[in-house]
């Protein structure tokens, strides 16, 4: 593992204010930063992929076959010159039912967001926040069909975002292979153009996330005015492959000793 230590400024004044924010909540213990990554991570960050390994939208099913594709993490730009990112964090003692619980519990207020990125992450605020407390709701459906308004930064760029959870299945993936305790689900539209995938699935030791992004060129181009179109989606990219990477490898460091404690089954 190696530390990170890519904390833009705005970042820093961003994590001054979750440290204080959280302060006295039951689980303020949690919020560490001190982030790392697995050290597999860093050559990829060094250049883009092949065009050429990029999935399409239409092979996505491929994530439920055994096996790996050539690239698990990386960044890219399409023809089109959409932003592609791809990424695989493993979760070593932890099982699939914490990761569906983590996707809701985190969105009930601002300070648990934060515990996942505590340098980039200010809100994730469900629209649906009935659906947070009501009885008789499986973890899953806390999410899926909610829409959340989130602000948050990608790099130096303060981003706001919404994301509409949806059932893998509006999004070409057969849902019907996506049961617990195999396999998980965190799917949705951004911004209405872009594709968010996460599917975890189970291995010996706990289990794997493997995650896709694509992202419209508008939201690139947004974020990088001065650059032609190309670049603009490579330097999103990158910055979004750096983000999930950091984000995630966080929360396989506390996620089981979390959910052991503020879970369904906690005392």
């Amino acid at each position: 593992m190696m530390p990170v230590t890519y904390y833009p400024i705005p970042t820093q004044d961003l994590f001054r204010s979750n440290a204080e924010r959280i302060k006295g909540k039951p689980y303020a213990k949690y919020f560490n930063g001190d982030l790392w990554l697995h050290d597999e991570v860093l050559p990829q960050l060094k250049k883009p992929m092949d065009e050429a390994d990029i999935l399409p939208k239409s092979d996505l099913n491929t994530l439920l076959d055994p096996g790996y594709h050539r690239v698990e993490t990386g960044f890219g730009a399409t023809k089109d010159n959409d932003a592609y990112v791809t990424s695989l964090v493993r979760y070593p003692g932890c099982r699939i039912e914490m990761f569906t619980w983590w996707f809701w519990w985190h969105s009930v207020e601002p300070e648990r967001y934060s515990l996942w990125y505590p340098f980039n992450h200010d809100h994730a605020n469900p629209r649906n926040r009935d659906a947070l407390t009501q009885p008789g709701l499986t973890d899953a459906e806390r999410y899926i069909g909610n829409t959340h308004d989130i602000v948050e930064y990608v790099g130096p760029t303060r981003a706001e975002l919404v994301i509409e959870f949806h059932d893998a299945g509006d999004l070409g993936i057969d849902s019907s292979r996506i049961k617990e305790p195999e396999y998980s689900q965190a799917c949705g539209i951004i911004n209405d153009k872009s594709w968010m995938i996460h599917l975890p699935r189970a291995t010996d030791d706990g289990f794997e996330l493997r995650s896709r992004y694509y992202f419209d060129r508008s939201i690139a181009t947004a974020n990088s005015p001065g650059d032609s179109a190309h670049n603009a989606a490579l330097s999103f990219a990158y910055e979004m492959v750096i983000h999930d990477q950091t984000e995630f490898t966080h929360l396989s460091t506390f996620l089981a000793d979390i959910y052991h404690e503020f879970g369904p089954n906690s005392a």
